[in-house]
């Protein structure tokens, strides 16, 4: 028997040679590696264009599916069996399996796709999202991974952030800080507002502009609350918030303001 006949040996009962399914698994076969070759090369040429990570590794998945799935639809035809209509059944039953049994992969990349798009965080930021806060490690397809600032590290499924409030810390240069500073009813509200205004000026890491502000806030049960407001450069917010207070307190013992701990008057009556 020689190749020419042993291609043409029909399989029993199915009407196939061994022709079509050695031609059927020669497409499959060759299309797998294009769809890998192509999906890595557009991976690259995205990112070679500066384009978001995450962005490029969904837009080569998606490409390798599909080239995969076309392989797949010209694979089977050597079968007999239609393309279109294969194609058609195919996109039918991967959409209802893909929709059971990956929805929650699905939608961590859906949502890791509109992420990459609108881009709320980079790597480095200072963000809160999913009920976590700390430094964005990476930002993936479907999942994005950060680390707190005990040193954990904590992954979080792309699906959890989209769609939820994201709070990003570093994403603008500037920050106020925001302080309350109480003082007794007993004390000089101007005299402890200049003294306020004179600590925060004076520290080399607050910003000229914007001004920064020291008002009454409000008039507290034990004390009058005072506002306190500078603008620093966000990366020296911590340090010029611990500076502040320290500093503040201190200017404050040495002009003789006191700052009260809440106290509460009881009054017993006997009959």
């Amino acid at each position: 028997m020689d190749m020419q006949e042993f291609l043409e040996i029909e399989i029993p009962y199915v009407g196939i040679t061994v022709f079509n399914i050695i031609s059927a698994l020669v497409v499959i076969i060759v299309g797998y590696f294009i769809a890998v070759i192509v999906s890595k090369y557009i991976h690259k040429a995205m990112l070679k264009a500066k384009l978001a990570k995450i962005l490029a590794e969904f837009t080569s998945r998606i490409v390798r599916i599909l080239i995969i799935i076309f392989a797949f639809a010209i694979g089977i035809s050597f079968f007999g069996v239609d393309v279109g209509a294969a194609v058609i059944s195919i996109s039918v039953v991967s959409g209802f399996v893909l929709g059971f049994a990956f929805q929650e992969t699905l939608g961590n990349l859906a949502a890791g796709f509109m992420v990459a798009i609108t881009k709320p965080f980079k790597v480095g930021d200072y963000v809160d999202i999913a009920g976590h806060s700390g430094s964005i490690n990476n930002v993936g397809a479907s999942i994005t991974k950060l680390t707190t600032l005990d040193n954990k590290r904590v992954i979080i499924p792309n699906s959890k952030i989209w769609g939820n409030p994201i709070v990003n810390y570093t994403a603008l240069k500037q920050r106020m800080i925001d302080m309350r500073v109480g003082i007794s009813y007993r004390d000089n509200i101007g005299k402890a507002i200049t003294v306020a205004m004179d600590v925060v000026k004076k520290n080399k890491l607050v910003l000229k502009d914007p001004s920064p502000t020291v008002a009454v806030a409000e008039l507290g049960d034990s004390s009058v609350n005072l506002l306190i407001r500078p603008w620093v450069n966000t990366g020296e917010y911590w340090k010029t918030k611990w500076e502040l207070t320290q500093q503040i307190k201190e200017a404050f013992d040495k002009e003789k303001i006191s700052i009260p701990f809440p106290q509460r008057d009881v009054h017993i009556f006997q009959k």
